[in-house]
């Protein structure tokens, strides 16, 4: 009987991903020991992501402050790390003890996910578990590339989520950010 050899698979720590982020070129995502190149966007995501960003900022309460795809967020509880395309944290930004480098935070209150193809499934699937586990995090919305749709999931004070979306209009988050779908999709490169 011929055997195939048992493929290996490296599990790295957080340390070593880390070291590999700060000597990298690119973005990863750390999910359960694997490092995950993140690919670049298409024109139209980058430019939903851009209008999303503004459309935090201008809306952000004092206190808020608004932050792009750069910022680097962990899920203490998995130990997950991301860069979503947009992030606001309300108060003093929490560090994730395990980066010494402080680049890292673990208290979003909002985060937000521009869907692609090859992005949908993780955005709704894997991360949405990670990032539920967040305690400061209250809203997390999905923007469709495709069609004008922004979907949202809102923390109830049960600690369950609540659904909405919308295809049309003006979204007014629980956060107080305002998002215009009208402004969001016009003129979008394809």
């Amino acid at each position: 009987m011929i055997t195939s050899p048992r493929s290996f698979h490296h599990r790295y720590s957080y340390d070593e991903y880390l070291a590999y982020e700060r000597d990298s070129g690119m973005k990863h995502e750390y999910d359960d020991g694997e490092i995950i190149a993140m690919a670049g966007g298409s024109p139209r995501h980058s430019a939903l992501a851009s209008r999303v960003n503004a459309a935090l900022e201008s809306s952000r309460r004092p206190g808020c402050i608004a932050f792009q795809s750069d910022l680097r967020i962990r899920v203490l509880a998995t130990g997950k790390a991301t860069y979503p395309d947009a992030t606001m944290i309300c108060g003093p930004l929490e560090r994730d003890p395990g980066d010494p480098t402080g680049a890292t935070v673990t208290n979003p209150m909002l985060l937000v996910e521009v869907l692609s193809p090859s992005t949908e499934q993780e955005d709704r699937g894997n991360k949405w578990q990670h990032y539920r586990l967040i305690p400061s995090l209250q809203e997390y919305v999905l923007v469709s590339q495709s069609h004008p749709r922004v979907e949202w999931y809102r923390r109830l004070t049960s600690g369950g989520w609540e659904y909405h979306e919308a295809t049309e209009g003006i979204v007014q988050l629980p956060s107080g950010v305002t998002l215009d779908l009208a402004r969001l999709y016009t003129e979008l490169p394809d």
